[in-house]
This record gives C-alpha cells, structure tokens and sequence, in this order.
C-alpha cells in the first residue's frame, strides 16, 4: 500500500536492519507512513513485547482470542508461528483438564448394583411412563398407627409401619381396579389374579424389592411379621431369588427420608409402582374450614401401554380416599 513500505532496508535505521517486523507498526509520518523514528521505537521496545516470531494473521487471531503467543507451539521447527498453530492451541484450552487421581477413588459395582441398572435403564426404554401426584389426608391413618402402637406394644407384638399399612391398603385398592394389577406381553395383557406387591428396601449392596405374596389374604399382624423378615433377609443378603420375583406391582415409600412427590421407576413386567412421601402436618380445607391436617404425597407411575389415565387415576382415587378414611379398607 503506498506510503506504507519499511524505511529503509538493511541501511543504518532500516526496518531490515534491526530484525523489526515492520508490518505491525502503526505509522506516525505523514498520512501513516512508517517512519525510521516508528522503527527504532520499536526495535527499543521489541525485547519486551517483540519476543516470537508470528504471522499477522497469527498474532490477531492469537489478540483476538486471548492466547499468549509465548505459549503457542510451532508446528513447523525453526518456522514462524502460523494461523493453524494458534488455532491449535485456542482448541487445547477447551479440552478438560485430566483429573487428580489422587482426588479419586474407583468403587467396583455390587452385583445388586449391577441388576438394578440393567431393570431400570430397561423400564425407561421399554415402557411409556406416566406419573400422576395427587394428595391425601392422612390424619386419621396416624391416629389408627398411634393405636396400634399402643396396643399392640401392651401385647408385646411387634408394631406395624406405616409401610405395612400402605402395603394392606393397596392391596385393597388393587383388588377394586384389577388393571393396575397386570402385566404387558406382545400377545396381550398379562391379568394377574393374585397380588404380590414389591416393596422398596435400602440395603448397603442397593436397592432391593422384596415381594409380599398374596397381600389381600394377610391380616395386618401377618404382613407385619412377613415384611419384618423380608426386610432383614434382604440387608443380610440371605434372600433367593423366590423372594425377590413374582410381583405384579411394588411401593416404594421415601417419606421417612424427608421426601414430598417423587417420580418412582416401574419395576418390570409391572404395570404400575406407588411412591409414598412423608407425612407433614399443614394446613388444609378440612370440612369447611381451614386447619392443621396431617398430609401426604402419592405419586404413580403407571405403564400407558397397559392402562390409560383415567383408570390410572381412579386407583390413584381410590388409594388417597383408604388413606384418608381407614375405615373403607379395614372394613373390607
């Protein structure tokens, strides 16, 4: 471009002379033209800031992305640094750094671990999940445990959980809507006569879902004893594979952990799991008024290959209403 050229060449004060890129420099002569006072400047400053050797096209790709040409590495030995050199080193500075080994540990999968991956990861591609959450006073199913517990500790008989209950109460509740009790097959609904209902247990191994068998035919006080072994069986690690198969629906209840509304996992061939949250004391309409009512969160996820909604939700109904008036489902 004219009026930009180097002054000089290899002479005393040329741009040549003093190893000065003179195509960086911004002229202060006449119409910006490069002036032997602009190169000397420079040659002043360049130990400085003059230090690598790059393209112009580097080294405004290198400003523009922020990288320290002093850091790029070039990719031709004795060469300048090139565009394709400092892209190269814009692209190691996405990569993640490695990790501190040090900072971590390799914990080998139990074998329960192994299993419960492989169901659920096989649920979630093989069904069409659907949740529903709704919520139910529980503040007469509290008074009925308090008095359980009272009389039966009077008896010296192991008290039932809340979990027990919820155990009998479904049972009642699947006998009403027998859709939930089933299983889908490619030939066609798989009808389940008895119900068997899985229940979720924490184990150090994982998590495990032991099945009480033929629910509805157990009186409180059996399901009581039957879970109470099951549950021990299962965090010894001691149950076969009988215990563990057969279920036509599971509950898992998380309430004693703090936990509202949840989004349970179906537990395969099954059509439908019950997730149970805690109890909470708040306030709630309560025939007209507004008081201080003992409520809980019940989510279902059912299987829409098996059921639709509305009969999905009608069982959803019908749990919430035993929970809310024990009476229905301890009558019978």
């Amino acid at each position: 471009m004219k009026g930009r050229g180097p002054p000089g060449g290899r002479g005393a004060g040329g741009a040549g002379e003093l190893d000065v890129d003179w195509t960086v420099l911004t002229g202060s002569g006449r119409t910006g033209r490069i002036v032997e006072r602009d190169v000397r400047a420079a040659a002043e400053i360049r130990p400085a800031v003059m230090v690598v050797d790059a393209t112009p096209v580097a080294r405004r790709l290198a400003a523009e992305a922020g990288v320290d040409l002093a850091d790029v590495t070039v990719s031709r030995p004795g060469g300048r640094i090139q565009r394709e050199d400092v892209e190269a080193a814009i692209a190691s500075r996405r990569q993640p750094a490695p990790a501190d080994e040090a900072a971590t540990q390799l914990a080998p999968h139990s074998r329960i671990r192994q299993i419960t991956a492989q169901r659920m990861a096989e649920s979630s591609r093989s069904t069409a999940p659907v949740t529903l959450t709704t919520e139910a006073d529980a503040t007469e199913l509290v008074a009925l445990r308090q008095q359980l517990r009272e009389s039966y500790a009077r008896r010296g008989l192991a008290v039932p959980s809340y979990n027990d209950i919820y155990l009998k109460l479904t049972a009642a509740a699947l006998q009403d809507h027998p859709a939930l009790n089933s299983s889908w097959s490619d030939d066609g609904l798989i009808l389940h006569n008895n119900v068997h209902i899985g229940f979720a247990v924490e184990t150090e191994a994982g998590l495990m879902a032991p099945v009480l068998r033929d629910v509805p035919e157990k009186s409180l006080r059996q399901i009581t004893a039957e879970t109470a072994s099951l549950i021990e069986g299962a965090r010894q690690e001691r149950l076969g594979n009988e215990a563990m198969q057969g279920g036509t629906f599971t509950v898992t209840n998380l309430g004693m952990y703090g936990i509202d509304a949840f989004t349970p996992i179906i537990n395969l061939p099954q059509a439908a799991i019950l997730g149970i949250g805690r109890i909470v004391c708040k306030p709630a309409v309560h025939e007209g008024e507004v008081v201080a009512r003992q409520m809980v969160a019940l989510s279902l996820t059912f299987d829409h290959r098996v059921v639709d909604g509305a009969p999905a939700a009608r069982f959803l109904n019908t749990v919430r209403e035993y929970v809310s008036e024990p009476i229905l489902w301890l009558t019978a």
